[in-house]
């Protein structure tokens, strides 16, 4: 898991990860999602793909640009919360997802949409109180 990580931390995990999977070492579970997210996404390979790209990338939100370590790390928390099922239902809301789409990019896509919005809530309405229920009713709206 992800869990008190700094940005500096998680920009190195997913580097460290794409490096072992470009020098076909072994990764741990986490590394193992973070490859498979970054073989779905080749926009940012090349991020990763050098320590001195890595090291001066810079993010430029403007003109909808969009911060791809927060991209990346949206769609492992999005895995990481369907491979444990927590909150509770939330696999099932997957699978029901990609049943519809199938397509897993597409279905981690809107689930992240829906997280980040929670979050942005959370962040910016003081009287936002998020819960589990709350957020697997918002996932549920996707069928709609």
């Amino acid at each position: 898991m992800m869990e008190n990580f700094n940005h500096q931390d998680t920009r190195k995990v997913f580097f460290e990860a794409w490096q072992k999977e470009l020098h076909s070492q072994p990764v741990t579970p986490l590394e193992g999602i973070i490859v498979d997210v970054l073989k779905r996404h080749p926009e940012y390979q090349s991020i990763f793909s050098h320590q001195e790209a890595f090291e001066n990338f810079q993010i430029n939100l403007k003109n909808g640009g969009v911060n791809p370590f927060f991209h990346l790390s949206l769609h492992v928390a999005i895995l990481e919360q369907v491979n444990a099922n927590r909150p509770n239902g939330i696999k099932e809301i997957f699978v029901r997802l990609h049943n519809k789409y199938h397509d897993q990019t597409e279905v981690e896509h809107k689930m992240m949409e829906v997280l980040a919005q929670l979050l942005h809530d959370a962040a910016h309405k003081p009287e936002f109180l998020a819960d589990d229920s709350e957020y697997l009713e918002r996932l549920k709206r996707l069928f709609r």
